[in-house]
């Protein structure tokens, strides 16, 4: 065991991209499923990690790393030796940093709401939200046209980082028949090696 213990809900999509990473990466970690209905978020052990009462949070050592992206900028930083994950190219680098920030924007607001109000009963307007979801969905698959993946001919943390949310709206009902370049896109992530299926719901 590496030391990594990873504190989550089961059906987190934030949670989800760091088990799918670590998965890739080939670390051995211990996962904590925290149960939301019992509030075991907001509990005093809980909040003396992450004070926001947020998952993911990944203890590694005496490290504590709160958020999906910068959890996804750790472990590439510390543990791709290859440096593949996270380029070293500066222009790369500020690619990978604006589909992080889609992934907290764009996404946020659109496929994880449509899944969240549709599935898990949030507050919000599934109209809206899925208008929001088919205008990033757009988007995203003509980016896609010419590339296997975010960055072009190969996968890297921002692949991850959007991959979760999109793959649940649809899961939730969001029909990909006008979106070929992403489910192509879908297809090759899953085929992954060492790929972690997303939450059911």
């Amino acid at each position: 065991m590496s030391g990594i213990t990873l504190y989550s809900f089961s059906l987190s999509g934030n949670s989800h991209k760091i088990r799918h990473f670590l998965s890739i990466l080939g670390i051995e970690y211990e996962l904590k499923l925290l149960e939301p209905h019992t509030q075991e978020h907001k509990s005093d052990h809980f909040l003396a990690l992450n004070p926001l009462g947020q998952v993911p949070v990944l203890v590694d050592g005496d490290a504590v790393i709160c958020d999906s992206n910068a959890i996804l900028v750790y472990l590439a930083e510390k543990y791709d030796e290859d440096k593949t994950w996270y380029p070293q190219n500066a222009l790369l680098r500020a690619e990978v940093q604006k589909f992080l920030s889609m992934s907290a924007g764009e996404v946020l607001n659109g496929p994880n709401l449509y899944r969240g109000i549709k599935v898990i009963g949030k507050p919000g307007d599934l109209e809206q939200t899925y208008d929001k979801t088919i205008h990033f969905f757009t988007y995203l698959d003509k980016h896609l046209n010419d590339r296997n993946y975010l960055l072009g001919t190969k996968p890297s943390i921002a692949d991850i980082a959007l991959y979760t949310y999109p793959k649940l709206a649809v899961k939730s009902g969001i029909n990909l028949s006008d979106f070929g370049n992403i489910a192509d896109w879908f297809a090759r992530i899953e085929s992954g090696l060492h790929y972690v299926s997303a939450p059911e719901k």
